[in-house]
């Protein structure tokens, strides 16, 4: 029985798993994968007031004069001088600047005479200068706890010495199902598992990932494959998710754990069904690649999220480009791409590889409606 889509995030946002495995990495390893908590900043950046340019270092109430150049200021400079009246001190970018000072005058907008500056550009108190803690303050949240940790956030984390990082660190099974699916790797006639080595290298973000292989379209098979993925804290299976007399995967979900649904109301994804065996979330995926992605997007990120218990999904709003008008029996999910800041629909269908090469993000439309071109909708960016 298919439910709507809505009821089938309601269960599984009911759902109570034991606590997600983790793991504290280098900060290297860490790029790429998810952050297991909020990370906050242990030090100002930066630690004290600088200089933001190449120039001189004075107090405003000077300005107007010549002053004299009473030192020269780096960034490894340790000794802070106070400022007379007067005087001007030479600052290089990312220098501190002199207690006293509160505005600095580039270099080029400068006029120096023996050991004397004039100002000859427009300067205003606080100007060039960079104050303590402006740029990140203690105690301020540098990752978010589900957040994807980039390489410009190593900038801010290596600053203040952090070594390593608390990250996500799911152990996955993932294996397809089908007399006619191929293995990675191996030869053979028929076809290649094309959608696994996608899903894999998704998951990586997650996690560990161990590919099982091709169950072969019998329940005994499919029995053994349930049965060695168990060791694992997630299990995805792609194929052999419809009601086909060979689509056996539902039918074993339930006979191990709990099939919580079958399937979804919603078009692509509809064949989609999640179970849970032994307190780790079944992830059954259908055997066609849109709706692979899709649906790994729709239900499989929001398991990783209950996990976690916190959100790893990107949801955003998004202007159409163009009207859309859903003739479809049921509501549809949509690929997306996105052109000068508006989204626009690609080819639909459930097996359109090269149509997920394009897309950036997926919607679910409304049966019936029309949508109009320059009309907000909700999207979900894909990984």
């Amino acid at each position: 029985m298919l439910i709507p889509v809505e009821d089938a995030r309601k269960k599984i946002d009911e759902l109570k798993f034991p606590e997600v495995r983790t793991a504290y990495v280098d900060l290297f390893d860490a790029v790429g994968k998810i952050s297991a908590e909020d990370v906050f900043s242990n030090v100002e950046i930066p630690l004290r007031d600088i200089s933001a340019m190449d120039g001189f270092a004075f107090n405003i109430r000077d300005l107007g004069k010549k002053m004299k150049i009473a030192g020269k200021l780096y960034p490894a400079s340790k000794e802070i001088p106070r400022i007379k009246e007067g005087e001007a001190y030479y600052v290089t970018t990312g220098s501190p600047i002199p207690e006293g000072a509160n505005t600095v005058a580039r270099i080029e907008g400068t006029k120096i005479e023996d050991e004397y500056i004039e100002v000859k550009e427009n300067v205003f108190e606080g100007k060039d200068i960079m104050k303590k803690g402006e740029n990140v303050r203690k105690g301020e949240i540098i990752v978010r706890k589900g957040e994807i940790i980039k390489p410009y956030h190593l900038g801010v984390l290596s600053y203040q010495k952090t070594i390593k990082l608390k990250v996500l660190d799911i152990n996955f099974a993932v294996f397809a199902s089908g007399d006619e699916i191929i293995p990675i790797g191996e030869e053979g006639e028929g076809i290649p598992d094309s959608i696994s080595p996608i899903i894999i290298s998704l998951l990586k973000t997650f996690g560990k990932v161990s590919y099982l292989g091709v169950a072969k379209d019998n329940e005994e098979s499919v029995k053994e494959f349930v049965k060695k993925a168990l060791q694992y804290d997630f299990i995805i299976s792609i194929g052999g998710s419809s009601m086909g007399e060979k689509d056996y995967i539902k039918k074993i979900v339930s006979y191990f754990g709990t099939l919580l649904f079958e399937g979804v109301s919603t078009n692509i994804i509809k064949r989609c069904g999640v179970g849970v065996i032994e307190n780790k979330p079944f992830l059954i995926l259908p055997g066609q690649i849109v709706s692979a992605v899709t649906s790994f997007h729709e239900h499989g990120l929001h398991l990783i999220s209950r996990l976690l218990d916190a959100e790893v999904r990107k949801f955003s709003e998004a202007e159409l480009g163009e009207d859309i008008e859903v003739q479809h029996k049921m509501d549809s999910v949509y690929l997306l791409t996105e052109q000068s800041g508006k989204v626009f629909p690609l080819r639909w269908g459930v097996g359109l590889y090269n149509e997920i090469n394009k897309a950036n993000m997926f919607t679910i439309l409304k049966r019936g409606k029309i949508y109009r071109k320059g009309e907000k909708i909700i999207v979900q960016r894909l990984l």
